[in-house]
């Protein structure tokens, strides 16, 4: 998924970095998730992980990369009733052939529509395409009409399910993290939904595809890995102590709630529609926004995850642009673990810019460094 400060990139220099002061695997934590990339590489490599995030649509992908060890089963009713063969379960794999055919409002040919519903498209074909009203008035161009419809009448599936007494959170969450991740290789934007492309381009004309997400196995003697949505020194004090503290927060003034606001509505879903403002149809975020997006907060954003910090090890991972300084964070570490073994490293890679000027307005910079800030505390 395309993403602001995705470590995929990076993460063989952070394996690297973390293998020099802990070879054998323990129990870490992850605060900033965001698409979870370094916790399920963590958890591959035999970590014990417990990742959290603010955000809704983090936490859908936690569960999926991260807390689940294997795809669950589902049951059939999820699938247009021609298709489930008198079935009662489905693996996951097979679910997902079944949801691409969803070509009806109900999804299983009999017009089950609830009240007030359209007999086609729903809250996204309506809010974010150019076909239905509102969309059209605020010229939005975020999805294809027929895009629009089929991430409709998929999240409406499970939000029909998941209103039932008897489904699992974390299946659920497998199929948000799935929808999401499909929405967003044929959504019409630059990498970031803070605006949209004016025409479409050649992805967004793409059907969408829902490609599984296969869970990563917990290596043989691992404890469960967990997921978590709420601030980070909230999760940091519940966890308590851990082998491997690692800190990745927003370093720059954009805000993932309005850089992310229809991720974030599709793992929220919209049974209660929210109220959406702007030419971009953002929804309410307040709730949301981080102090590490504001320059004069962010010192005390530091301050306090560090307090709420129990691991034996802390690595910090930030942009060399971000609004603290090296030696800011050099100091608030050395202060709060054994100041003689704070270490600095750093690598430069190449970072996706989405508000540059050029074919698509985008590119690759390789001038971009990330800094790894280490400390070890007891």
């Amino acid at each position: 998924m395309r993403y602001l400060g995705n470590k995929t990139k990076l993460v063989p220099f952070l394996l690297e970095t973390v293998d020099g002061f802990q070879e054998t695997p323990g129990v870490a934590c992850d605060p900033f998730a965001g698409t979870a990339s370094v916790s399920a590489a963590l958890k591959e490599k035999g970590w014990q992980v417990h990742a959290g995030d603010l955000m809704a649509s983090s936490y859908a992908l936690q569960v999926a990369r991260v807390q689940l060890d294997a795809a669950p089963r589902y049951p059939a009713s999820l699938l247009p009733a021609a298709a489930r063969n008198g079935r009662r379960e489905i693996g996951y794999h097979a679910l997902l052939e079944g949801l691409a055919e969803l070509d009806d409002p109900g999804g299983d040919g009999s017009g089950d529509l609830r009240d007030g519903e359209e007999p086609d498209g729903g809250f996204i074909s309506e809010h974010y395409s150019s076909d239905e009203t509102a969309g059209r008035a605020h010229g939005r161009m975020y999805f294809s009409p027929e895009n629009g419809r089929k991430i409709d009448r998929v999240r409406r599936r499970i939000e029909r399910w998941t209103r039932g007494t008897s489904h699992s959170e974390a299946a659920a969450q497998l199929l948000i993290a799935t929808l999401i991740e499909a929405a967003d290789r044929v959504a019409n934007t630059t990498g970031v939904y803070a605006s949209f492309v004016k025409t479409m381009q050649p992805n967004a004309l793409r059907p969408l595809e829902l490609r599984p997400i296969d869970p990563t196995p917990r290596e043989e003697g691992a404890g469960a890995c967990s997921a978590f949505r709420g601030p980070a020194a909230r999760l940091l004090e519940s966890i308590g102590p851990v082998d491997l503290v690692y800190l990745d927060p927003p370093y720059n003034g954009r805000q993932y709630p309005a850089y992310y606001h229809i991720p974030e509505l599709l793992a929220l879903g919209w049974a209660t529609p929210p109220e959406i403002r702007g030419k971009t149809g953002l929804i309410p975020d307040e709730a949301l926004r981080s102090d590490w997006c504001r320059k004069h907060r962010a010192p005390d954003a530091l301050r306090e995850v560090l307090e709420a910090a129990d691991g034996r090890h802390i690595l910090f991972s930030y942009n060399d642009e971000g609004h603290l300084d090296r030696a800011a964070i050099e100091a608030a570490l050395r202060e709060r673990g054994l100041p003689d073994t704070y270490a600095f490293h750093d690598r430069p890679y190449r970072r996706y810019r989405s508000d540059a000027d050029g074919p698509g307005r985008s590119y690759l910079r390789d001038d971009v460094r990330e800094h790894l800030h280490y400390v070890r505390c007891a």
